[in-house]
């Protein structure tokens, strides 16, 4: 006799069967809560990284057309070199030329450009000579 009423208690609906156990929505609850306080500050951390990748990008950028502009500069040869300026792309850059001494100027080729913070500068120098 109890083991029929132990039959008829095992068949009554909402009652997990043998085999078929599995999780309450309370624990899927705490295990997304879990999940959410971990990855936030990781989701935090890789937007700060990707806004410090973009920057990095754009000042090598800058760097890399103040060298070209400083290279094309130097190869006019010394007493040809006047001061100039321009825009390539969103980049201005403004060349100069400063005599230092006889037979020695300095080429300050400067490039700015905007950021989501401020306007940020960049200048190369370089001693053209006569020899």
């Amino acid at each position: 006799m109890l083991r029929q009423l132990e039959r008829r208690l095992r068949r009554l609906p909402g009652r997990p069967r043998a085999g078929r156990a599995g999780f309450s929505l309370v624990e899927i609850m705490i295990v997304l809560v879990i999940l959410a306080v971990g990855v936030l500050p990781i989701a935090v951390v890789q937007h700060h990284a990707r806004r410090e990748v973009v920057e990095a990008d754009r000042h090598t950028e800058a760097i890399a057309l103040a060298q070209a502009q400083l290279e094309r500069l130097k190869g006019l040869g010394f007493g040809n070199i006047v001061a100039e300026n321009g825009v390539t792309g969103t980049f201005a850059w403004q060349a100069q030329v400063a005599n230092v001494s006889f037979g020695l100027d300095r080429v300050d080729v400067t490039v700015t450009w905007n950021t989501s913070n401020a306007a940020e500068i960049l200048t190369v120098s370089e001693l053209v000579s006569m020899r």
